[in-house]
C-alpha cells in the first residue's frame, strides 16, 4: 500500500484522541534516521561526479595538446613558401606548401604555348542539315592517335556537331561562330590541346572544310619556350609546374629578365610553437585547480585533491611530451628546447623568439626534419621515420588509451561507484518507506487505544454523574 493510502486510512480510522499529528511524527522520525545516511552517500556521489567531470577536463586538454603536436607533424604545413615575380603580366607564380625551396631564379620567355585552331566551311544556318539527316563519323588525328567522334542521326547540323565534339572527351573543343550580322553564315572552329605534338587533322564524309585552305588554320600548335637560370625549357602548356620544385609558373607573355624570389615564411611555425606553449600552460593551470582543495573554482576546483597520483602522472607525461628528444634529429636541432621553448621554475613554458629566429634563419630545413621527419600527416601504422611531433603524440596517447589509459581506468571505476551509490540510495529509500509505514501503524494503534480509553473515561464519568444526581432528584 502506498504511503498516501496508509495515511488516508489512518486518518479516517482514528479520532485524533492524542492531539498529535502522527503522520508528521512518523515522517520526522523516519527522516531523522534516513537523512544522515542519504547525505553521506549523496556527498560521496557529488565528489565522484566532480571527479568524472575533472577527467573530462583533463582529457580535453590532452587532446588540445595532441592537436598542437599534430600541427607540427606535417612538413608541408610548417612553413608557408612565398614566391614572387617582378613581372606578373609576363610570368605569375605560386608556391606549393612545404615543397618550394628558398632561392632566386632568372626567367626569359621566348615563346608561349599555343593550341591549333581550324575553321570549317561556311554554313547557312546553325540548324542546316549537312548529311541529309543521317549520322556520320568525324576522325581527328593527333599525336599518333585517331579519335572518332560519332554524329547521331538528325544531329548532322553545325550546332549538333559542335555539341558532339564538346561531349566527346577527346580534349578537342568546338565553337559555333556566326560570321555575318544577318545570321545566315556560320562556321565551326575546332581547337585541340596546346603543344606542338597536339597538332591535328580532321576528316569526315561529308567534308566539313577544316583543311580546304591554308587560311582555315587559324593558329598553329606550339610549345612554350623559356629559359630558367640559363637552362632551356620547353613545355606543351603555359602552366609549368615541373621545372622548379614546388613552384608553378603561369606564362602570360613573351618577356625577358624576369626575376623570381622564393622565401620560407618561418612565422607560420613560430605561431604554431607559441600556440603549443599556450595550450601547455593552460593545462598546467587546470591541473593546479583540480588538485587544490582550497580552489575557488565552484564546480571542479579541488575535485582531484585526493588523487594526487593521477595529477602527478599527467604532469610527468605532458612534460615528457614537451621535453623529449626527437627520434629524427637533424643537424644541431634535436628538441623543442633548441627552438626556444624553455621550462620555467613554476612548471610552465616560455618561448624565446630570439632563439627561434636565430635557429630558423640558418637551419629551417633541419627544424622541419626534426619535427616531422619530412613526412606529411604520417599514420601511426607508417613504417617511415617519425619526428618529435609524432613521438610526443605517442607519449600523450598513453594517457588516452581507451582500454588501459589512466583516464579510462579511473572513469570506469568512478562509473561503478556511481552505480553503487544509486543502488544504495534506492535501498535506503525502500527501507525507510517500510520504517515509515511501521511508525504509522504503531501510532495508529496508539491512537485507537487512546480513543478507546477516552471513550471508557467518558462512560464512567457519565455513570458517576448519574449516581451523584439520584438524591438530588428526590
Amino acid at each position: 500500500m502506498a504511503t498516501t493510502d496508509v495515511a488516508s486510512s489512518v486518518l479516517l480510522s482514528m479520532g485524533n484522541g492524542s492531539g498529535i499529528d502522527i503522520l508528521k511524527l512518523a515522517r520526522d522520525l523516519t527522516d531523522a534516521e534516513q537523512l544522515p545516511q542519504q547525505n553521506r552517500i549523496e556527498t560521496a556521489q557529488g565528489k565522484t561526479e566532480a571527479a568524472i567531470s575533472s577527467y573530462a577536463i583533463l582529457k580535453y586538454n590532452v587532446e588540445l595538446l595532441k592537436e598542437q603536436f599534430n600541427g607540427l607533424n606535417d612538413a608541408q604545413e610548417l612553413a608557408t613558401p612565398v614566391a614572387t615575380s617582378n613581372n606578373t603580366s609576363a610570368v605569375s607564380v605560386s608556391a606549393t606548401l612545404g615543397s618550394a625551396l628558398s632561392g632566386s631564379h632568372e626567367i626569359d620567355v621566348t615563346q608561349l604555348a599555343a593550341a591549333q585552331r581550324n575553321k570549317s566551311s561556311e554554313f547557312s544556318a546553325s540548324s542546316q542539315s549537312l548529311n541529309s539527316g543521317s549520322g556520320f563519323d568525324i576522325s581527328v588525328a593527333s599525336n599518333g592517335k585517331t579519335h572518332t567522334i560519332s554524329i547521331g542521326a538528325g544531329l548532322d547540323t553545325p550546332s549538333g556537331i559542335a555539341a558532339a565534339i564538346n561531349a566527346s572527351g577527346t580534349g578537342f573543343t568546338a565553337t559555333l561562330v556566326d560570321t555575318d550580322t544577318d545570321g545566315n553564315n556560320y562556321r565551326l572552329v575546332i581547337q585541340g590541346p596546346s603543344g606542338e605534338d597536339n597538332a591535328f587533322t580532321v576528316s569526315s564524309t561529308p567534308n566539313l572544310g577544316f583543311h580546304d585552305h591554308p587560311s582555315n588554320q587559324l593558329t598553329t600548335a606550339a610549345n612554350a619556350q623559356l629559359t630558367i637560370d640559363g637552362i632551356d625549357i620547353e613545355r606543351a602548356s603555359n602552366t609549368v609546374s615541373d621545372a622548379i620544385t614546388g613552384i608553378t609558373l603561369n606564362l602570360n607573355a613573351v618577356a625577358s629578365g624576369i626575376s623570381l624570389q622564393v622565401v620560407s615564411d618561418t612565422s607560420t611555425l613560430k605561431t604554431k610553437l607559441e600556440d603549443l606553449v599556450s595550450v601547455y600552460n593552460d593545462m598546467q593551470i587546470a591541473l593546479t585547480e583540480l588538485g587544490d582543495p582550497d580552489s575557488d573554482e565552484e564546480e571542479v576546483g579541488g575535485a582531484l585533491s585526493n588523487d594526487l597520483s593521477l595529477l602527478r602522472a599527467v604532469r610527468d607525461t605532458i612534460y615528457d611530451a614537451i621535453s623529449t628528444a626527437s627520434s629524427t634529429p637533424s643537424g644541431d636541432v634535436n628538441s623543442l628546447t633548441d627552438l626556444g621553448i624553455e621550462l620555467t621554475r613554476t612548471g610552465t613554458l616560455s618561448f624565446n623568439e630570439s632563439t627561434y629566429d636565430a635557429v630558423a634563419l640558418d637551419n629551417f630545413s633541419d627544424i622541419v626534419t626534426m619535427l616531422s621527419a619530412g613526412t606529411t600527416n604520417q599514420s601511426a601504422y607508417s613504417s617511415d621515420d617519425q619526428g618529435l611531433a609524432f613521438d610526443s603524440m605517442e607519449t600523450l596517447d598513453t594517457l588516452m588509451d581507451a582500454y588501459d589509459g589512466m583516464f579510462s581506468i579511473r572513469e570506469s571505476s568512478a562509473e561503478d561507484k556511481l552505480a553503487d551509490y544509486e543502488d544504495r540510495l534506492s535501498k535506503i529509500e525502500m527501507r525507510m518507506e517500510m520504517v515509515y509505514q511501521s511508525y504509522v501503524r504503531q501510532f495508529s494503534a496508539m491512537e485507537t487505544l487512546i480513543n478507546t480509553l477516552n471513550g471508557t473515561r467518558e462512560y464512567v464519568k457519565g455513570q458517576l454523574e448519574s449516581v451523584a444526581n439520584i438524591g438530588k432528584d428526590t
